[in-house]
């Protein structure tokens, strides 16, 4: 199972490590580097200097793994469902901060932080859903299907379907523009 997490949680972390950002942590060690899922060094700097918005980001970030599927893809098809791997990079997840508020309060007030790993982990939900084990993000902004209002997948990763987006409960593509937006728990 392929899971997401930080640097900094490694009671989320499973298996091999391997990194999915630009650098590790002084002293950490990992077991590989994921190049085609780490951001560009523009895009990254374009976004910790505030010059774009999650929209932006996002949009820039699909037409990297466009460019990177086939070495994607090749990866993709040698997972092992078996094997235990988690993505890694450097934002923490907001689970810990959550639940900790949690019991200090009695206030569930959820942190919204947001990171690419939930993004690289949708090429592998899509492709490879006999590997996915799961998100360590509480909340990210994606987009939905029109008809049904659940999560779908966008368009740019799919091969072949530029601007369409699949939604794997209606089990199409819909290439209208998918504006309506919300924010979805995950687990």
């Amino acid at each position: 199972m392929i899971y997401t997490a930080s640097y900094f949680e490694p009671h989320r972390h499973h298996g091999q490590l391997f990194s999915i950002s630009r650098s590790v942590p002084q002293g950490f060690r990992v077991d590989g580097r994921l190049e085609f899922f780490v951001p560009n060094a523009n895009l990254l700097q374009d976004w910790k200097q505030k010059r774009i918005n999650e929209e932006e980001y996002i949009n820039r970030y699909r037409e990297q793994i466009k460019t990177n599927f086939k070495a994607i893809k090749a990866w993709l098809s040698d997972l092992n469902p078996k094997k235990h791997i988690t993505l890694l990079c450097w934002e923490r997840s907001g689970v810990d901060e959550t639940l900790k508020r949690w019991e200090e309060t009695g206030q569930w007030k959820e942190e919204q932080p947001f990171c690419h790993r939930n993004l690289a982990i949708k090429v592998i939900q899509k492709f490879r859903p006999d590997c996915y084990g799961g998100r360590d993000i509480l909340h990210v902004t994606m987009p939905v299907c029109q008809n049904c209002l659940s999560e779908v997948i966008p368009g740019s990763i799919i091969e072949g379907f530029d601007d369409a987006h699949y939604c794997p409960f209606m089990s199409n593509l819909d290439k209208r523009s998918l504006r309506t937006q919300i924010c979805l728990k995950l687990g």
